[in-house]
């Protein structure tokens, strides 16, 4: 049953029901069979079994390998569990695991150990590192904001610039939301907004800053039109529009532009993204920057990205010449399987997906593309080619799209894409 099945937690919660109900006497055999499942064993299901069963054995010789196992991302919450059954120094535990792994599992892990009674450096590292994740860190970012005491640390008079970097980013975190409890329920939201003005106003702020300020400002704007139940978190409307002068104080303390445009010179991708955020908000016209980048990385889906987001209608000639020079169409294009592109060719697909996308505003321009993603094993880009041909309509089809889409609707192997291609062979409304 473990390992027929993809997922096991409603058997592992079954088993342990019956396992407790029946009270089943655990020592020796079923702890030893339980740390042969974990530790022995090389289907991941099995060994999930194994670390949850070994949380009811009441073993504490296990903890070290329990640990190891939670370094694994699908492992993290067996043994977070297990180790809150077993473990004597459970946050302590619990920290040495969460400061190891970053995935799914982290965010789990952390979301628990905060709500525990934490030592003041435990504290400390929630709201400088344990909100980190690979996720997202909207998941983390109120949890950590909390129970790391935030408002507390923010309040001293000064403070280092990884903590004010780190806050920075929970800062954003919590008013970007998402899918996480998000700046609405957090009820020091305005003392941290007060705080982290104060002082970002002693420091030379780096451009990273000037995204953060932007957000706040944007924010702030928007509570100001109704503070509604965000009175609760401390926010009033004097105090609104006082943080908002001084945001914009902030945000005109510094040549922005200059540190923007070294930012898009950079050869690291993480300081050239902030430069191209920020130059969106400053106003600075980036297509020269990629296009150069794009000459250097011609099957980056990133600088295809911002190739195709960039160019004017002036761009477009080149940009499809461009695509249909270094793009490897042939390879692209092998026919269509219902596959989502992930793989070593991944970066390829997404390029590709990107040019398509770009086309749907040139009518017949790039034919050859969109053949090739009618013809992609992709689903996402055979439906992206789809609704580039439905925005061109048909009196720009030539014979060789025609044909093509005659084709794949006899061989779709998606059965939605293949509906939206007899939707558009008949001229119907694409939902």
């Amino acid at each position: 049953m473990v390992v027929a099945n993809k997922g096991v937690i409603g058997i592992v919660d079954q088993f342990l029901e019956l396992l407790t109900a029946r009270a089943l006497p655990f020592h020796p055999h079923l702890c030893e069979f339980a740390r042969d499942l974990a530790l022995k064993t090389s289907h991941r299901n099995s060994v999930k079994v194994g670390i949850a069963m070994l949380g009811l054995c009441n073993d504490k010789t296990i903890i070290r390998e329990l640990k190891v196992l939670g370094l694994h991302d699908e492992f993290t919450v067996f043994a977070t569990v297990a180790l809150i059954n077993i473990s004597d120094s459970l946050v302590n535990d619990l920290w040495d695991l969460a400061r190891k792994v970053d995935g799914w599992g982290k965010i789990q892990l952390v979301d628990r150990m905060a709500k525990m009674e934490l030592s003041a450096e435990q504290k400390d590292w929630l709201i400088r590192k344990g909100y980190q994740n690979s996720i997202m860190y909207e998941y983390l970012a109120l949890p950590c904001a909390i129970h790391g005491e935030l408002n507390q640390r923010l309040g001293d008079e000064e403070i280092d610039d990884e903590l004010f970097k780190s806050s920075a980013e929970i800062i954003e975190a919590l008013i970007s939301g998402g899918p996480a409890d998000d700046i609405t329920s957090y009820i020091y939201a305005d003392e941290v907004v007060e705080h982290f003005i104060r002082h970002a106003k002693l420091r030379s702020l780096e451009l990273g800053a000037f995204l953060t300020f932007h957000r706040i400002k944007n924010f702030l704007i928007e509570l100001q039109k109704d503070i509604g139940e965000q009175s609760k978190n401390g926010w009033t409307d004097n105090g609104i529009s006082n943080y908002i002068i001084d945001v914009m104080a902030v945000l005109s303390s510094r040549n922005w532009t200059e540190l923007a445009l070294q930012a898009l010179g950079s050869t690291d991708d993480a300081t050239y993204w902030t430069g191209k955020l920020a130059a969106d908000h400053l106003g600075i016209d980036i297509w020269d920057t990629v296009w150069s980048r794009l000459l250097l990385n011609p099957l980056n889906s990133t600088c295809w990205y911002d190739v195709t987001r960039c160019a004017r209608t002036e761009h477009a000639e080149q940009v499809i010449e461009f695509a249909l020079k270094s793009l490897p169409l042939a390879e692209l294009g092998t026919g269509p399987k219902d596959s989502l592109g992930f793989g070593p060719d991944f970066i390829k697909h997404h390029a590709l997906e990107n040019v398509i996308t770009f086309l749907e505003e040139y009518p017949g321009s790039g034919e050859k593309i969109i053949l090739t993603g009618l013809n992609s094993p992709v689903t996402r880009n055979r439906n992206m080619a789809i609704r580039v041909l439905d925005k061109w309509k048909k009196e720009n089809w030539s014979d060789a799209v025609r044909q093509q889409l005659t084709t794949l609707g006899k061989m779709e192997p998606n059965s939605q894409t293949k509906e939206t291609i007899d939707k558009l062979i008949k001229g119907e409304e694409l939902s």
